[in-house]
């Protein structure tokens, strides 16, 4: 994967992929620290412009042959090693960089162009040194902030192949349409409860979060890893904080990768709280197998199987069951698109033999993208539809005098979220993003619509 570049001072408006994006940023940022003084000579200017119009092969094949003659010249080499990292010569243009810093150790733009190059060879160890090197150098700020991201995409890369605990803390702010989630009609009318109606009415809040996780993983030798999380998550409505949610949990488990295939088994507990009281507790195990068809595109399967638990509301028990299927796929083109799509079905059997109608069977779709337009900006949107079909008296092996729901639930979620990423500094990122979710339900409690605008700031500790 070849990052696009620009030779120094001049922009690229688009890139092939994240990597090229912020590799033309870097030259941009790194050409305010000192303009190569190039001779006057009419084979290197005539390189430069071919940079400059995104002619990087006939860049390399113009230098390519005066190599043995014209080594050694920090001007030549400079610009053979760009031009070849552009045609995809990464070796040759490690060749002609080092040859630069043999000569000029302060060379910036031949240090960055270096570990640009060992960046796209996957040389992770040799990147980093050379990136915190330009670093070092002290630029200005602006050239600090794209190394970092560099960084920071090392840090990513890296981060399944090394022991080591990482973390994240964040913050939202936002207003919710419909923070109960209240129900569009006029009332719930119970069946088993004749005469009885609910209807809470629906309150349009502010609201604001605060999350923070923690991910350790230990690695064994290359094939075998043990992995282990912790999270939790808080909302505070302004005005509705008797709906307040919080959500905390921890899972664990083990990896195996061999070539293409990764292999993921572990346990999982969460419990999700409201206006500070358990609602649910859930207690399950999930395998994964992943497979890499291509180094841009992956499949995997997985099943899981999950208890859920309602501390005041024990009629609701249920165990769940759940399979599904997903894809991805990077696209090596302008604004490295990246598209993703799933599919799920189980179901849940109601643990409480009074009212066995309580159990669903469940189907799910998902699918959604992002685009990146630099190495800071990116969009994003996804959406889901899940379908939930419940049983019945007439279906239920065990039929009892007050059932909830004779006439049997349907209910249909649709969800839809766009949004973009700003990554302002290394490891920070802002997050403003737009949900809409339409629950519709032949049960009225359960039939309701509902916007949330919100803002997000996350912090990643690497």
């Amino acid at each position: 994967m070849l990052a696009r570049r620009v030779v120094w001072g001049n922009t690229m408006r688009h890139s092939h992929s994240r990597s090229r994006a912020s590799a033309a940023l870097l030259a941009l940022l790194l050409g305010a620290i000192a303009q190569p003084a190039l001779a006057q000579d009419a084979t290197l200017d005539r390189a430069r412009s071919m940079l400059g119009a995104n002619q990087a092969k006939a860049a390399f094949d113009l230098l390519s042959p005066l190599e043995d003659q014209r080594a050694g010249n920090v001007d030549f080499d400079y610009l053979l090693g760009v031009a070849a990292i552009e045609a995809g010569q990464l070796t040759r243009a490690v060749f002609a960089l080092e040859r630069v810093l043999a000569v000029r150790p302060d060379h910036p733009q031949a240090r960055a162009e270096i570990a640009r190059a060992y960046f796209l060879m996957g040389e992770n160890r040799a990147a980093r040194q050379e990136f915190e090197a330009v670093k070092a150098s002290r630029p200005p700020a602006e050239v600090v902030a794209t190394v970092d991201r560099f960084l920071s995409a090392l840090d990513e890369r890296t981060a399944p192949f090394r022991s080591g605990v990482t973390g994240f803390l964040e913050v939202s702010a936002g207003h919710d349409s419909n923070a109960n989630a209240a129900a569009g009609g006029t009332g719930l009318a119970i069946p088993a409860l004749p005469g009885f109606a609910f209807n809470p009415g629906l309150r349009s809040d502010t609201f604001h979060t605060v999350a923070g996780g923690v991910n350790g993983r230990y690695v064994i030798n290359p094939a075998w890893s043990l992995f282990g999380n912790a999270n939790l998550n808080q909302r505070f409505n302004g005005r509705a904080d008797r709906f307040d949610t919080g959500s905390y949990g921890v899972d664990g488990g083990v990896v195996h990768r061999a070539g293409a295939n990764e292999f993921t088994v572990g346990l999982q507990q969460q419990t999700f709280e409201v206006d500070n009281a358990r609602f649910r507790e859930a207690l399950g195990a999930v395998a994964q197998w992943r497979h890499s068809l291509t180094d841009r595109q992956q499949i995997a399967v997985y099943g899981q199987v999950t208890r859920l638990r309602y501390p005041t509301s024990s009629v609701r028990d249920a165990n769940r069951e759940v399979i599904g299927l997903a894809w991805a796929n990077s696209f090596d083109m302008a604004y490295a698109p990246v598209i993703y799509a799933g599919a799920y079905f189980g179901r849940e059997r109601a643990q409480n033999g009074l009212f066995p109608e309580m159990g669903h069977r469940v189907l799910g779709l998902r699918g959604g993208g992002q685009i990146t337009f630099s190495d800071t900006w990116n969009a994003f949107a996804n959406v889901s539809y899940e379908q939930r079909r419940y049983g019945s008296p007439q279906a239920a092996d065990v039929r009892s005098i007050t059932s909830f729901f004779p006439f049997g639930r349907a209910d249909d979620e649709l969800s839809v979220r766009i949004g973009a990423n700003w990554k302002f500094a290394r490891n920070w990122t802002l997050t403003p993003a737009l949900a809409f979710t339409d629950a519709d339900s032949n049960v009225n409690v359960s039939d309701y619509k509902r916007t949330v605008g919100s803002v997000t700031v996350r912090y990643d500790f690497r």
